[in-house]
């Protein structure tokens, strides 16, 4: 159903928004697709799996460590916003209903099972210069030191607003807190991480 799911992520697809436009402008289509979906328009619906299937898998990859878990899950998530997609509200962004819906269903998978250690989970790395393959490798050892030292919402609340480069009020919205809440959480999460990388340089 998905090229996250045949490990296609990561390239150009159609109906993908263009890397030059920006978010205000990516906003506002993905909320059109939404109500035209919300209308009973499959393609429209198709295009925004086309949009969010790639990052969604990745933002799922990051928090199960399983690649094959992560492509479940990442199905379900499609499928669950495609039944509820009356119940969606165009009054905030697609990306933060989407992102939720997934985000829940990692969580009830945690209820349920143990994740797997991020370290054990399947590497897919594209071709890159020396330069940016080790920006990318030293980020996701970072992400994967950060998977074993934080608690699941210290974790969630580091991804969603540095790896998902989204703002407080977005953030807390995600993942149902307040903002006051989601700021305790990435302060205590930076302070353990910074904590411990300055422990390595000492050893």
């Amino acid at each position: 159903m998905t090229a996250a799911a045949t490990g296609q992520t990561g390239q150009s697809r159609e109906g993908e928004a263009p890397a030059n436009t920006s978010r205000a402008e990516a906003i506002a289509e993905e909320r059109e697709l939404a109500q035209a979906a919300q209308g009973g328009c499959m393609e429209s619906f198709e295009q925004l799996v086309s949009r969010f299937e790639g990052q969604l898998f990745h933002f799922l990859l990051k928090k199960t460590g399983d690649h094959h878990l992560s492509q479940d899950l990442l199905q379900t998530t499609f499928v669950i916003a495609y039944r509820k997609l009356h119940r969606f509200n165009p009054k905030y962004a697609f990306s933060t209903w989407i992102y939720t819906i997934a985000n829940r269903q990692a969580i009830n998978h945690f209820r349920r099972q143990r994740p797997f250690d991020s370290e054990d989970a399947d590497r897919i790395v594209e071709e890159a210069p020396d330069t940016e393959m080790l920006a990318a490798e030293q980020a996701e050892q970072l992400w994967a030191k950060a998977r074993q030292l934080l608690t699941d919402a210290q974790y969630d609340a580091l991804w969603f607003f540095y790896g998902e480069d989204r703002n407080l009020e977005q953030t807390a919205r995600v993942m149902d807190r307040r903002p006051g809440s989601v700021k305790v959480l990435l302060h205590r999460a930076r302070r353990k991480l910074a904590d411990e990388l300055t422990k390595e340089t000492q050893d």
